[in-house]
């Protein structure tokens, strides 16, 4: 493949072309591997198997997971790409067949001829890797989740036992409540502008849909939720299935008409209360809660829609921030305030605390400039109680993934858990890092160091008592 035209397949952006499973032995650990944890760190993302038509932001490629098993301080490593029918299909003629998210291709008569996927619109299974309800999943937001075995073996397409029906797109960021164990999901279509709250509950059943109505179909990719509400970002950014068919940048911001934050009801019932601010945008949220009779949202802030179609723009690079947004239901008042300066991506929290008040976020972060493609190259702790904002630092010239926060089994405490993220810095290689939650000032208690790259990729996850 000739990736030199695409900046984000450069570097630890670039695919690899091996799917590899490394034992014990196999893998250089440096430092001590926690004994008590039990269950597998996974981490999914875009890989690219055949040439791109066309690569602006790394929303494309065929979705590969990485997985390192833990067991009474013992560990093995795992990759395996998800077998979708658009990259069986393009394996069957050693060829690129559908587009991008940004710049559609028709499909070939040939290849419908032939037996091969027909949609155009990849499946990509890259955005995110999940366990709930006895269920591995890799998921996209443009269609179904994909069944996993715990070998990282592909079962096929998922749709919770008909809960969700032809054309129904669930979300790679769902939230689980650590009360009841429910998935809280959304599903949007292709052909329609509404937004339908799913839950699921912890053994994986569908139980509950809220439908959300909606004049245009926006670009929604997480929820927060909090005790009573359920919170989402309606940001003035929308994709054109039809531009992109015809080639035209299929990508729309139009901050004239603000950015609204719609706090729907958990229980299905009730108006959902809508408020109004500037036009922003935001991928992540980082956890919500409810006190004093307001809605606390901290999310990583972004002043407009980070993608484009065309090359070289550099809206991708745009600065992101940690921020906290108050809402005040009974003025409608939205207090939206920067709580950090530190470049960041990907927060995320201790899942014991979701939708609770809290201490520590964290995220991936960088404290340099980057050139062509932006990166991380730390992984941030921000505390909320004192405002500090602690940085570990792997290298100027690393990439750090997102990070996960794997709890301690035997504390209750923030701090005692463990944070876990994929880190390629050059010279020293691949591996996983293990910080303690509660010590950024020393480094990782150990790193896995794995042979060859683990690429840049998208959302991890702690899948507890997940074994081989």
């Amino acid at each position: 493949m000739d990736l030199s035209a695409f900046p984000y397949l450069q570097g630890n952006y670039a695919p690899i072309d091996e799917e590899r499973d490394y034992s014990e032995e196999q893998l250089r650990i440096e430092g001590q591997v926690p004994a008590n944890l039990v269950g597998a760190f996974m981490r999914d993302g875009p890989n690219v198997a055949f040439q791109p038509n066309h690569y602006v932001y790394p929303l494309d490629g065929d979705g590969m997971v990485h997985a390192v098993y833990f067991r009474d301080g013992h560990v093995e490593y795992k990759n395996r790409w998800v077998q979708t029918s658009h990259l069986m299909t393009e394996r069957k003629f050693g060829r690129t067949l559908y587009g991008s998210v940004g710049k559609l291709m028709e499909v070939p008569q040939e290849v419908i001829d032939a037996g091969g996927e027909p949609n155009p619109v990849r499946n990509t299974a890259n955005t995110n890797v999940l366990y709930h309800g006895g269920k591995l999943l890799a998921m996209w937001e443009g269609g179904f989740p994909h069944l996993l075995n715990n070998d990282l073996s592909t079962v096929g397409l998922y749709d919770y036992g008909g809960a969700l029906q032809p054309g129904d797109a669930l979300t790679a960021h769902p939230k689980i409540c650590p009360d009841t164990g429910d998935l809280v999901s959304c599903t949007q279509r292709w052909d329609s502008p509404n937004y339908w709250v799913q839950v699921f509950d912890a053994k994986g059943v569908h139980k509950q849909t809220i439908p959300v109505e909606f004049p245009r179909k926006g670009i929604i990719h997480d929820l927060q939720i909090t005790e009573n509400y359920i919170v989402i970002f309606y940001a003035p950014s929308f994709h054109s299935l039809e531009k992109a068919m015809k080639g035209e940048d299929p990508f729309i911001w139009e901050p004239e008409k603000g950015t609204r934050i719609i706090a729907i009801p958990r229980s299905g019932s009730g108006e959902n209360m809508v408020f109004e601010t500037d036009a922003f945008f935001s991928w992540h949220y980082c956890n919500g809660f409810e006190q004093g009779g307001k809605i606390h949202i901290d999310y990583v802030w972004i002043n407009s829609i980070p993608f484009t179609q065309a090359q070289g723009t550099g809206v991708e690079k745009q600065p992101r921030r940690m921020y906290r947004m108050t809402l005040d239901p009974a003025t409608k008042q939205v207090t939206n305030e920067q709580f950090s300066d530190v470049f960041c991506e990907f927060s995320r929290v201790d899942e014991r605390r979701m939708g609770k008040d809290y201490r520590y976020g964290f995220a991936t972060c960088s404290n340099r400039d980057w050139g062509d493609a932006h990166g991380y190259n730390c992984t941030g702790r921000f505390d909320f109680e004192t405002g500090e904002t602690k940085l570990w630092e792997y290298g100027p010239e690393a990439n750090a993934g997102e990070p996960v926060h794997v709890p301690n089994p035997d504390s209750e405490r923030e701090e005692d858990g463990y944070i876990m993220c994929y880190v390629f810095n050059p010279g020293e290689g691949a591996f996983l890092s293990i910080l303690s939650a509660g010590d950024f000032d020393n480094g990782p208690v150990a790193k896995i160091h794995i042979p060859g790259r683990v690429p840049n990729g998208f959302h991890a996850n702690w899948m507890q008592g997940l074994c081989l």
